[in-house]
């Protein structure tokens, strides 16, 4: 915990109305928001913000944290995430924490959920953050995902434990909650990273009656099951199962969308990373993969979020691998969201999936102290997001003093 008191002054806020607030300073004390104060209290020590935005720190609700560096090259997916996956724990450990510092020192990204790391990298990670060994973002694991044998996850590469039978399924959901899971990820279809050999994002992967296993086996321990479906025969099994979440949905019909709204279950379509793949295919792969995946995939699933966004389906921002939040609050703004609408799935609506709305999300008093200062108004342009000049993760300036914690 930070025991340096930190005033913010000069900053602009931006108003749950998307109203924009000036004037005020923001006072941090420990790990909170201790005041939001007129201009003329300070305390502590000054940073003047000169007219910066003051925004939450943003939530990247699906991430892969291994292999999170594959979206800042050339390469296809199909190459690039099998030569991470498969280093020695030790070398992909080091990848991670590298992912962990670069999103959150340069795109202000304070909270990371990981949705599967071979070795569960991320558990590891974790603990080291929590411990203090080094610092980081806070994350929110799963371990390994649970997937049929041969499914998603397990071609090129062991990011999920294989299972069949309902059986197996609730002994591996227990065992991934003995090694710290704080949710389960469920595969219940193939995906685009197999393809077009090993997999295919209709194929249903896990029966109704496994996926519900999972749930069984998660609930009756205060945990949550969210899961990777993409076809629409996957997205409705997992639904009838009880999940609490769908990612990606590249296909939501209006049955699936009664089933979520009616039991809130949430939506993180990963938008930017899906079609990132299609676009590496289309210039360092195979041009015809590439318009298969638009197809089958990205185009579809633009309809599924305009779908959802108007049903009031809780929808939250995650990169996959190779996207970005920034890339994916710009495919919302496509969609029709507004720019707040947009800000929200990676702050508010992230937190409240999260459910950690009563302590991250918002600039309010009492909560933790994540926060972002950056230049020009996200409101006007979605892309000033990038132009980040300072991060505070738990009251604490980030900086790489800061995140090697040499002592």
């Amino acid at each position: 915990m930070n025991c340096e008191k930190i005033t913010i002054k000069n900053s602009i806020l931006i108003g749950d109305d998307s109203n924009l607030i000036k004037g005020k300073h923001v006072i941090i004390s420990g790990d909170k928001i201790e005041k939001i104060a007129d201009g003329k209290r300070e305390e502590g020590r000054i940073i003047d913000a000169d007219g910066a935005f003051l925004i939450p720190g943003l939530m990247n609700l699906h991430v892969h944290i291994n292999r999170r560096n594959v979206s800042r090259g050339t390469g296809t997916f199909r190459m690039g995430a099998p030569a991470i996956e498969l280093l020695p724990d030790g070398e992909r450990m080091l990848y991670a924490v590298r992912n962990a510092w670069y999103e959150l020192i340069n795109q202000g990204i304070t909270t990371m959920r990981d949705l599967c790391s071979v070795g569960r990298t991320a558990n590891h990670l974790k603990e080291a953050i929590n411990n203090g060994i080094i610092r980081g973002p806070r994350l929110i694991v799963c371990g390994m995902g649970i997937a049929a044998t041969g499914g998603h996850e397990t071609h090129r590469y062991k990011g999920a434990v294989e299972v069949d039978g309902p059986d197996e399924v609730m002994k591996a959901t227990r065992n991934e909650i003995r090694l710290g899971a704080d949710f389960i990820k469920v595969m219940s279809s193939g995906g685009i990273g197999g393809m077009p050999e090993r997999e295919h994002p209709n194929w249903a992967e896990l029966s109704e009656e496994e996926i519900a296993a999972a749930v069984f086996a998660a609930h009756t321990h205060k945990k949550e099951v969210t899961v990777h479906a993409m076809g629409i025969e996957p997205v409705l099994a997992a639904l009838h199962a009880g999940v609490d979440g769908i990612e990606h949905g590249t296909m939501l019909n209006e049955e699936a969308l009664d089933i979520m709204k009616r039991r809130d279950v949430y939506y993180v379509p990963t938008a930017s990373g899906i079609t990132a793949v299609a676009n590496k295919e289309a210039t360092q792969g195979s041009a015809e993969l590439a318009a298969t995946i638009r197809g089958l995939v990205v185009n579809p699933q633009r309809e599924s979020i305009k779908k959802a966004k108007a049903r009031g389906i809780l929808i939250g921002a995650g990169s996959d691998t190779l996207g970005s939040v920034l890339n994916e609050l710009l495919i919302f703004e496509e969609c029709g969201f507004t720019r707040k609408e947009c800000l929200d799935t990676a702050t508010c609506n992230a937190a409240k999936i999260l459910h950690l709305e009563d302590k991250l999300g918002y600039v309010r008093e009492g909560y933790i102290a994540d926060l972002v200062l950056v230049d020009g108004n996200p409101l006007e342009d979605l892309r000033n997001l990038s132009n980040v000049r300072k991060v505070f993760k738990g009251g604490n300036e980030v900086t790489l003093e800061w995140l090697m914690n040499l002592q």
